[in-house]
C-alpha cells in the first residue's frame, strides 16, 4: 500500500502510524530537510512539493505511481492559518484582504487539485485495489470562526467540495472520500508556540487524529463522511436536510456528468 502526505504535524503522525503497519509512505512537502528526514525515518520516499504549484503537485503524483506502480491513499493535509486581522481599520484600501489569495490557494485550491490528481491516478490501480482520499478540513469547515473568516471560507469550501465529489468518486470508480475536521487545538506547525499558548482549552493529541484518520481509511463503510475529531471522541456531521422537495429532486437525483447549454 502506498500513501502520500506532508512531513510534519498530522500528516507525519499518520504516515508514521501507517509505516509501522507496513505501508510504503511518500512524503510531499516544500521543506526538503524535514521531508528527507521524515522519509528516512519511515523508510519511505520524499518528493519536494509546492502544493500551491499545480505542476509541482502533478509531478509528485506521477513520480509516486511510476516508482510504486499504484497509489492507494492520499491524505490532502497541507494548510496554513490566517494571521492578519480581516477587521483592522485602515485609512485607505489598496487591494483585497492581505491573505486572501494565500489562504484560499493553500487551504482550498491545493486540496481541490490534490483530489483531481488522486482521482486520475487511483483509476490506474488494479481492479479491486483500495483507493481512499481523505481531505483535511477543520472545525472551521463546520462552524463559523469569527477571528479567521477567510480560513473559515476555505475550510467550508473543502467540506462542500468533498460532499460534492464523494458520491461520483465512489459510484463510478470505487474511490472512498472522507473529510477530517480537527479542532483548532491540535499543536502543529500551523501556528507558532506563542500563538498556540493563547488558546485556553483542552488539547487534542495527534494520536487521536491518527485514530480518526485510520478509522476513515480502514473501515470500508466510511464513505462520504465528514468527521469532527475531538480530544476523546469523534462526531459524524450529517449533511443539511433538504427543505424543498424540488431542490432534493434537482440535486440528489441522477448524477450529471456534463452541463448542457
Amino acid at each position: 500500500m502506498t500513501d502520500t502526505m506532508t512531513a510534519s504535524g498530522m500528516g507525519l503522525a499518520v504516515a508514521t502510524s501507517l509505516s509501522k503497519k507496513g505501508w510504503t509512505v511518500n512524503i510531499a512537502d516544500l521543506n526538503v530537510q524535514r521531508g528527507e528526514e521524515a522519509a528516512a525515518e519511515l523508510s519511505g520516499s520524499f518528493f519536494k512539493t509546492d502544493v500551491n504549484n499545480y505542476a509541482y503537485l502533478s509531478n509528485t503524483f506521477d513520480q509516486v505511481v511510476k516508482k510504486y506502480g499504484k497509489l492507494n491513499f492520499v491524505f490532502a493535509n497541507a494548510g496554513v492559518g490566517e494571521r492578519k486581522n480581516f477587521y483592522a481599520k485602515t485609512d485607505t484600501i489598496s487591494g483585497p484582504p492581505a491573505e486572501l489569495d494565500f489562504v484560499i490557494d493553500i487551504d482550498l485550491k491545493s486540496v481541490i487539485n490534490s483530489a483531481y490528481l488522486a482521482q486520475h491516478y487511483f483509476r490506474k490501480n488494479p481492479k479491486g485495489e483500495q483507493a481512499c482520499l481523505i481531505l483535511n478540513s477543520s472545525i472551521a469547515g463546520i462552524y463559523p470562526v469569527r477571528y479567521c473568516p477567510i480560513y473559515t471560507a476555505a475550510k467550508h469550501g473543502v467540506v462542500g467540495f468533498a460532499r460534492a465529489i464523494s458520491r461520483h468518486f465512489y459510484d463510478n470508480d470505487g474511490i472512498r472520500v472522507n473529510t477530517l475536521c480537527p479542532p483548532g487545538n491540535v499543536r502543529t506547525n500551523l501556528f507558532e508556540k506563542n500563538e498556540w499558548d493563547a488558546f485556553d482549552n483542552e488539547w487534542i493529541e495527534l494520536s487521536q487524529i491518527v485514530k480518526v484518520v485510520e478509522l476513515m481509511l480502514f473501515d470500508e463503510k466510511m464513505q462520504g463522511q465528514v468527521i469532527e475529531a475531538a480530544p476523546a471522541n469523534y462526531y459524524v456531521i450529517a449533511p443539511l436536510a433538504y427543505n424543498d422537495p424540488n431542490v432534493k429532486r434537482t440535486l440528489d437525483g441522477t448524477v450529471v456528468d456534463s452541463i448542457g447549454t
